[in-house]
């Protein structure tokens, strides 16, 4: 869509419904939409430069589907399904555009023959002189009404279950639709329908949401002569990220990943009297990449530099001896929008010495990797080994998405919906799970069973010990996607000597084992 730009300005995808539309297997955009008036006379008619952007799509392996109206509508019914039949013959049988041409001509002919003297108002290209399946409807024809209504119900961007709905009463074609009384729509079908048929029947137009591209934060700097002098990348650094920090505020955005990298060449001349050896014996290690994540989008220019220039005064920074660097390359590669609060007047001590955390978590990260410095989430998963995971407290997480900045320090736990008894907290709930839990879990050695079949005396840790109290079982079952099913019997026990222990019999292997300690 931004490469599509060259031919106009507002270029932008479809805008999808919260279902799925019928017709469609996936809930993607899979259609460009784009503005072109006032174009079309820049290359003689609107023919010859329908012909421009299918040469520019099918040098890039595509073979498009384009539609030109005076309205979105019409223009997506007629791309989407006016040849539905050729495109399933170009696609899924991956014949060549030669061998499509008859399927073409036979949709051409039917047109006409099912319009008669009417085509007028649609012009149909051949796709092997355009590349492309090409339709120019001409709204002012006399019969351009009757094409758009010659099209199925899945041309109106309907979902799934109203198509059906349709298809059981006998419903095919918008013509039988609009045979209907309008005021049966909504009652049947929706309040949607009716938008969507005016959309491509009627002159109800729909604006195009414009695509716009994403400024990309980065300034590259070449030296005017190799240099081994660290302070002079450094002050090269500092500037760089000045530009990028004023570029970033200007937008009311900050950094929340920041990567620089120093092309080095090695030169003859060792003026330290030793070689530093890259880490890697290959052309591609002579270069340096310092990289940080922040905690919460910064723009401050001196906190970046401080950050990075950990990194560049490490041994790993291969700037020395004969290797000298020649330029420097620094990148905004994730940013989020600067999060302002209003102060009060009586801040807690929490809100008060946040930024101060988010700083270390900075400092932390940039010194010892931002995967050693990581925080707990919990996962959907009923194994208590299995229900957390790790993650990144700066930049980008593992699974894609950028964090929220700050609710980190105070998020509260997630709510079980599944039993609303125990979402109330109560002076038991701190005994409920172990403060140490142990991955994986240890064998646990029983004694003597009482009458109930529950332990009586424990082997823990080294010397017998008698049981006083048993709380439990509490049922863990794991679920089929988890692989072999597990089910455990979980018991809260207090041993003589004052330590409370939670272990489980596993009901498969009647063997029981320690899984945590209660402090």
């Amino acid at each position: 869509a931004e490469a599509a730009q060259c031919f106009s300005p507002i270029v932008g995808f479809e805008q999808l419904d919260e279902q799925l539309w019928a017709g469609r297997s996936l809930h993607e955009p899979q259609c460009l939409l784009m503005d072109i008036s006032g174009i079309p006379p820049l290359f003689e008619g609107e023919k010859n430069f329908v012909e421009h952007v299918s040469k520019w799509f099918y040098q890039r392996g595509y073979v498009p589907c384009i539609a030109v109206a005076d309205r979105v509508g019409p223009a997506w019914g007629l791309a989407n399904y006016l040849f539905r039949h050729s495109v399933t013959d170009l696609l899924y049988r991956t014949e060549s555009i030669d061998a499509t041409e008859n399927s073409v001509s036979h949709t051409r002919d039917l047109i006409q023959w099912q319009m008669h003297d009417k085509h007028e108002s649609l012009e149909l290209t051949d796709p092997k002189a355009s590349h492309c399946f090409l339709a120019i409807l001409n709204t002012r024809g006399a019969h351009s009404d009757s094409i758009l209504r010659s099209l199925p119900i899945e041309a109106l961007r309907i979902d799934l279950s109203t198509a059906s709905k349709m298809h059981r009463l006998g419903i095919r074609t918008i013509e039988q639709l609009t045979q209907l009384p309008r005021s049966s729509f909504t009652s049947r079908f929706g309040e949607s329908l009716l938008k969507k048929l005016d959309q491509l029947v009627d002159e109800q137009s729909e604006p195009i949401q414009a695509l716009h591209a994403i400024p990309e934060f980065s300034l590259t700097t070449n030296f005017d002569y190799p240099t081994p002098n660290r302070e002079y990348v450094e002050e090269i650094l500092s500037q760089q990220l000045n530009g990028l920090s004023k570029q970033l505020e200007r937008i009311g955005q900050g950094a929340l990943r920041v990567v620089s990298r120093i092309a080095i060449e090695k030169n003859a001349i060792d003026i330290d009297g030793h070689e530093k050896p890259p880490s890697d014996n290959s052309s591609a290690s002579l270069a340096c990449v310092l990289q940080c994540g922040l905690f919460q989008p910064s723009n401050d220019p001196q906190h970046l530099a401080w950050l990075l220039r950990l990194q560049l005064n490490s041994d790993a920074c291969n700037i020395g001896g004969s290797y000298w660097a020649k330029g420097l390359s620094t990148q905004v590669t994730l940013s989020a929008p600067m999060q302002w609060r209003q102060s009060t007047l009586f801040e807690s001590e929490a809100l008060k010495h946040r930024d101060a955390i988010a700083k270390l978590a900075d400092i932390l990260s940039a010194r010892i990797g931002r995967e050693r410095v990581v925080t707990p989430t919990a996962i959907p998963n009923p194994l208590p080994e299995y229900s957390y995971t790790w993650h990144p407290l700066t930049g980008r997480r593992k699974d894609g998405n950028s964090q929220d900045t700050k609710r980190k320090l105070k998020r509260p736990p997630p709510r079980d919906y599944s039993n609303e008894s125990t979402c109330t907290p109560t002076s038991q709930d701190v005994w409920r799970r172990p403060t140490r839990l142990m991955h994986p879990p240890k064998p646990l050695t029983i004694t003597e069973m009482n009458p109930c079949l529950l332990p009586a005396i424990i082997r823990f840790p080294s010397s017998n010990t008698n049981v006083v109290n048993c709380i439990g079982p509490e049922r863990i079952e794991s679920g089929w996607w988890h692989g072999a099913t597990q089910r455990r019997d979980y018991y809260r026990i207090e041993l003589a000597n004052g330590v409370w222990i939670w272990c489980y019999k596993d009901l498969h292997s009647q063997q029981w084992m320690l899984h945590g300690i209660i402090d």
